[in-house]
């Protein structure tokens, strides 16, 4: 009879928010974090870059003085839960806030907008963890999910009594809170694949 002994349970190591910042300094790719862990970014496909792009230039063109569109670059943080992402536009509508944490001063706290065009290895992070924490952003005003499989974009805005209000547009012109206005139509021709 073979008997084997049991290899003892080893705890992942859980990343500090200072360790985090470090190693994707170090790394100089683009990485997020959640509760301890340092995810990974894939890049995203001919046509997730085209969509983001689109809706770029559509808050830019909106974009009033001292507003600020932002394109996947920019790294923003939930101060509530520690959280930091990528978003793949944002736009912060009045004064950036840095984060206190972040010595480069790279990371933004208080986006007004925040845009994810969903990609099959990132959706339901999209609308689950990560939507739960973008709404602890006191300053977030808009959440917008642009599909990259049909002409859908879904829009959930902050109510003056904080609860959010969803609207799921296939057709005709969005206009968000910023006034952007973003025609489907435009948005989604002649995407590449």
């Amino acid at each position: 009879m073979l008997m084997t002994m049991a290899q003892p349970f080893q705890p992942r190591h859980r990343y500090s928010y200072a360790e985090y910042l470090a190693y994707e300094r170090d790394s100089g790719l683009k990485h997020e974090y959640d509760d301890g862990d340092i995810l990974a970014m894939a890049g995203g496909s001919r046509r997730h870059n085209a969509l983001a792009s689109r809706v770029t230039a559509a808050l830019e063109v909106a974009r009033k003085p001292g507003w600020v569109a932002f394109q996947s670059d920019q790294k923003i943080r939930v101060l509530a839960t520690g959280r930091a992402s990528y978003p793949d536009a944002s736009m912060v509508c009045g004064p950036i806030e840095g984060d206190p944490a972040d010595p480069t001063g790279g990371t933004i706290t208080n986006p007004s907008l925040i845009v994810e065009v969903l990609s099959p290895s990132t959706e339901q992070d999209d609308r689950g963890r990560k939507w739960q924490h973008y709404q602890l952003i006191p300053s977030l005003r808009e959440y917008v999910l642009v599909s990259q499989v049909d002409a859908r974009i879904e829009r959930y805005r902050r109510l003056p009594s904080g609860s959010w209000e969803y609207q799921d547009v296939t057709a005709g012109t969005l206009v968000l809170e910023t006034g952007a206005a973003i025609d489907l139509g435009a948005l989604y021709d002649a995407l590449p694949d």
